[in-house]
Formats: structure tokens, C-alpha cells, sequence
């Protein structure tokens, strides 16, 4: 098994993005309510820029069907509305 030094902060981190993440709909912080990438959302990106590693991506935590995106490559009937 693989270790990575500083693992436990990425964890955190990726939970605190999915915790914190912006919306597509308003631009405000689904965690908190705040305009635009809170303070929690920009400490947690700062870890990933000094581990450099990427976050995990969450399809869906943006809430992407408040502005009417629809799921690319599902067919008509079977897309969330």
C-alpha cells in the first residue's frame, strides 16, 4: 500500500470542498451561504496547491440542475429533471 505524506489534510480538505462548494445557480457557497468561494473552500484549495495534487471531482455538488443543466450522454427520458 501506497502512503502520501500529508494525507490526512488532503482528506480534510476534499471533505471540506464537498462541504463548501460553489453553486452553479447563485455563485454562493452551498456550506455557509457566503458570495463566492469561502474562506473554508480557499484554506482547502490551498492544501491541494502545496500537496500538488488535484481534488477529487463530485459530479453533481454544484447543483448544476438549478440552472437547468441537464446530464450529458443519459438519454431524454431517463435524465433527473
Amino acid at each position: 500500500m501506497t502512503t502520501y505524506p500529508g494525507g490526512g489534510q488532503v482528506d480534510a480538505a476534499q471533505a471540506a470542498l464537498e462541504r463548501h462548494a460553489v453553486s452553479s445557480a447563485d455563485g454562493r457557497c452551498l456550506g455557509c451561504g457566503t458570495l463566492g468561494p469561502c474562506t473554508v473552500h480557499e484554506q482547502a484549495m490551498q492544501v491541494f496547491c502545496l500537496s500538488l495534487r488535484l481534488p477529487k471531482r463530485v459530479p453533481g455538488a454544484t447543483r448544476p440542475e438549478l440552472i437547468g443543466a441537464r446530464r450529458v450522454g443519459v438519454p431524454a427520458l431517463l435524465a433527473v429533471k
